[in-house]
């Protein structure tokens, strides 16, 4: 069975990317970003891909959704035991990536992926409406402070 779609394709010619008028800041820029897909027909601007890399070396990607953005980084939910939470601890680099068709836009994000804090994983959990196994991940372009720093259980690797 063969599909033959070599003739899709959108004209992406809605707006281009100009340094001179980007924040100094890529968290300020995807908050203007984000701010312009809430504003427009995008369905849920917060929906992003999470790529991450099993023990295996194989790589997988879902549909997350982005729950918070601050000055240390993304925010998103994910049970430690899914696929995704053993991947992330196995190996905590990671990619997000947001697509708004609407906006003929993309942003990519690479970095490291650590766990928040017990507290705020605490707070989060006891706000799910029961039966829920989420937990609460934040997602950096820093790394962690190393191993230490997860026999705590409160990051991931680096």
């Amino acid at each position: 069975m063969q599909l033959d779609i070599h003739h899709l394709r959108e004209d992406y010619t809605k707006d281009s990317l100009d340094i001179s008028t980007t924040a100094d800041h890529p968290f300020q820029q995807f908050h203007t970003w984000f701010k312009e897909a809430q504003a427009s027909s995008v369905a849920e601007p917060n929906a992003m891909t999470l790529a991450t890399v099993t023990p295996e070396g194989r790589p997988k990607a879902r549909i997350m959704l982005l729950k918070q953005l601050d000055s240390t980084g993304f925010v998103f939910f994910t049970n430690y035991g899914s696929a995704k939470g053993k991947d992330l601890t196995h190996n905590p680099q990671a990619s997000l990536l947001f697509f708004w068709d609407a906006l003929q836009r993309q942003v990519r994000i690479s970095g490291v992926v650590e766990r928040i804090s017990r507290e705020e994983s605490i707070a989060y959990f006891q706000s799910r409406p029961k039966g829920s196994c989420d937990r609460r991940h934040r997602f950096t372009s820093e790394p962690s402070s190393g191993r230490q720093a997860a026999v705590g259980g409160n990051s991931f690797l680096a």
